[in-house]
């Protein structure tokens, strides 16, 4: 499995999948849940308008300038170790380590498809224990909710590897 992983995740450039064993988690084997709620665009700004009492309709500026509003990306997250303690010790690192940040900031690169969002970490709004304590490997799935201000769809620069 590490073959696969290693490299597809990575945030401020950290491969997330061999600091912390966390990778992108999907519900089912042909899931795309984390890729459509990366990919899926935010509502647009409300355009300025006006509606006078003695005129039809409203008034509308004569260029439109669409801009995106802020949006929210919940990424669904798992971790597998071979103990308790070291599957607390993974979860807890990571948790810490999307908390704090660059300065609290986070840039997502999923280098699979070259993209690259810049959040922050708003909440873990899921936990589900997969793999119970106490039985040797242990496993779950979490959610994580990023807040993303400036929405830009940027493609992460190429490196030459």
């Amino acid at each position: 499995m590490e073959e696969v992983l290693a490299g597809l995740f990575l945030i401020n450039g950290t491969d997330v999948y061999t600091q912390y064993g966390a990778f992108l988690a999907e519900e089912a084997e042909d899931g795309n849940i984390n890729y459509d709620s990366l990919l899926q665009f935010p509502d647009l700004k409300e355009q300025p308008k006006v509606s006078l009492q003695d005129e039809d309709g409203e008034r509308t500026p004569d260029v439109i300038v669409q801009a995106y509003e802020a949006r929210d990306i919940t990424l669904r997250f798992a971790i597998s170790a071979p103990d308790a303690r070291t599957f607390l010790s993974r979860y807890f690192a990571f948790m810490r380590f999307l908390k704090e940040g660059d300065d609290g900031w986070l840039t997502l690169h999923l280098t699979d498809v070259g993209l690259q969002f810049r959040v922050y970490m708003v909440s873990s709004p899921g936990y589900s224990q997969l793999v119970p304590f106490g039985r040797g490997e242990v496993a779950a799935f979490f959610s994580v909710k990023f807040h993303e201000p400036q929405p830009t769809f940027e493609l992460a620069a190429q490196t030459n590897e």
